[in-house]
């Protein structure tokens, strides 16, 4: 039941009965609508990329790159937002879901975790997903290379009485060079 004015006519109108709410009124907020809002709000990043060999230095073909998202609320999660209309909160929470990690020659990898950052005390082992680090066993040619992470971010929403479920996805990017190593003999 709705309850109609007519504009300059106070006593017309009255209590009516619609079906489905006349335009504008009920329905309530979209709620997908705001948990995008409330994503929107979190700032959310690609990877911190942190790699070994160090970005501005380069590495030698055959050694291991190690590659680690740096911590934080924006580049790993877990954060929180929320948005508000017409009376209705959604809050969203959103965690990492996974880092693909595309190394520009061909060779992908997925990370579940963060990555290690790399310590001289691994040496030249190469990483291992089963220890909760990341990268390659190393290049094979000489060269400039763009390591691609693309994060993709899990988000829970409640709110309005529902709940909810979305992915996104943020991409970084670094350079690494890499180079060989010359044997001088007699």
């Amino acid at each position: 039941m709705y309850n109609g004015q007519c504009p300059g006519q106070p006593l017309a109108g009255g209590l009516r009965w619609f079906q489905n709410p006349p335009p504008g009124y009920g329905g309530g907020p979209n709620l997908a609508a705001l948990a995008e809002e409330a994503v929107t709000k979190m700032r959310l990043l690609g990877a911190d990329i942190g790699i070994a060999p160090k970005r501005g230095g380069t590495g030698t073909v055959g050694v291991p790159v190690w590659v680690w998202n740096g911590p934080s609320p924006q580049t790993t999660g877990p954060t929180s937002a929320s948005a508000t209309a017409l009376g209705v909160t959604v809050t969203a929470t959103a965690s990492v879901q996974n880092v693909v990690w595309n190394f520009g020659n061909g060779t992908t990898v997925i990370c579940p975790f963060p990555g290690t950052p790399y310590s001289a005390s691994f040496g030249l082992n190469p990483p291992s997903t089963a220890n909760g680090q990341c990268g390659m066993p190393g290049y094979s040619r000489v060269g400039e290379y763009t390591v691609t992470a693309t994060t993709t971010w899990a988000v829970h929403w409640v709110g309005g009485g529902q709940q909810g479920d979305l992915t996104t996805t943020r991409t970084s990017q670094a350079p690494v060079r890499i180079g060989e190593v010359q044997v001088v003999g007699q």
